[in-house]
């Protein structure tokens, strides 16, 4: 009676541990972790030139913004906001992936400006606020 039948479908556990034993490789070798160094911070000089052109942004914007901020009965600011986006990042990515070199960090700079500027006045420097 211990012994199976022919005409006996064998067992699930029979099936199970069939599959197992050809599927399952044992694992060749431990995978190494390699240590990786952590990005270098930008050099003295980058800083300073990104925020030469951060300040830079904030001079073009501080004459471009003043009329249109100082009268009673303020005119739409459209034609200011599309200029100072294409200044920030028209010729700021012109600067950074054309020209390269110290104007990298420069035009990364009017980029963070016009952010910096539309954030801290809630987008009444920038124009962004019709």
């Amino acid at each position: 009676m211990t012994q199976p039948r022919d005409d006996q479908v064998p067992s699930l556990q029979d099936e199970i541990f069939a599959v197992a034993s050809t599927v399952e490789a044992p694992p060749a070798e431990r995978p190494r972790l390699r240590w990786e160094r952590p990005p270098r911070l930008p050099a003295r000089a980058d800083l300073w030139t990104g925020a030469a052109g951060a300040l830079t942004f904030a001079l073009v914007d501080l004459v471009m913004m003043y009329a249109p901020m100082m009268m009673s009965r303020r005119p739409s600011t459209l034609p200011q906001f599309v200029a100072l986006i294409v200044v920030a990042f028209g010729l700021g990515s012109l600067l950074v992936w054309k020209v390269g070199g110290r104007g990298r960090p420069f035009g990364f700079g009017m980029m963070i400006g016009w952010a910096f500027l539309t954030l801290v006045s809630v987008g009444f420097l920038t124009g962004l606020t019709l």
